[in-house]
């Protein structure tokens, strides 16, 4: 049995594909503003041919001017949002292994509790260039990163068999296109590792542990002194 085992960075590069995957074939934001831009060509012609009035023509085009707006503002738009999410949050990351018979997921943030599914609870699955989608229940996602750099065990050819043999049992999408149009420049904060942070707890600790020591022998040599000059 082929077991897969790879790490997926949920960083602004992968949460900004993953929507715009979604927001392309889910959500269907574009084809909802398309819709409303061709109603509103057709109210213009409409009140163009059959003159009464300009107002339905001057709103329709004001509409459709701010519909073309939001088509081509709907990744930037995504980039604010995303930039917003990450400010002061570290990046985290889930280990996924996949095998023939179930996906198991071990987040960065609860690394003792792991969560396996069985293959029947993957209800869809997506395709892009960069990353597979496997949705569980209503939308919530498992990202499985395909760069070779991201395996830490098995083979990219036998990931892309497993997902391609389910994919023939679920709904599956797939595009071959690059979603992201605007280059991705975002810079992650850094911040200090756990490890990092318990190190500098115990050497905090061991500064404060000797400073009242050296408190404890100056008032242990306090009295002597006293003593001495009593003599």
């Amino acid at each position: 049995m082929n077991k897969i085992k790879t790490i997926t960075k949920l960083d602004f590069r992968t949460l900004k594909y993953c929507n715009l995957f979604l927001m392309k074939f889910k959500r269907r934001s574009k084809l909802w503003i398309i819709v409303t831009v061709v109603l509103s060509a057709g109210i213009i012609a409409y009140d163009i041919l059959v003159p009464k009035t300009r107002i339905f023509a001057v709103l329709g085009g004001l509409f459709i001017a701010y519909s073309i707006y939001q088509f081509f503002s709907l990744e930037k738009k995504l980039d604010q949002q995303l930039a917003g999410f990450f400010r002061g949050r570290p990046v985290t990351t889930q280990t996924v292994e996949i095998d023939e018979e179930s996906v198991k997921v071990t987040r960065s943030l609860d690394p003792e509790n792991p969560i396996e599914y069985d293959w029947s609870y993957i209800n869809q699955i997506y395709e892009m260039p960069q990353y597979y989608m496997l949705m569980v229940g209503k939308g919530i996602p498992i990202i499985i990163d395909r760069s070779e750099e991201a395996l830490l065990e098995g083979t990219k050819e036998s990931l892309d068999a497993i997902i391609q043999e389910k994919a023939q049992l679920k709904p599956y999408k797939k595009t071959e296109e690059d979603l992201a149009k605007r280059p991705i420049t975002f810079v992650h904060e850094e911040f200090p590792s756990a490890e990092a942070v318990e190190v500098e707890a115990e050497e905090t600790a061991g500064e404060e542990t000797a400073e009242e020591a050296e408190v404890v022998d100056t008032v242990d040599q306090e009295p002597s002194e006293t003593q001495d000059g009593e003599e």
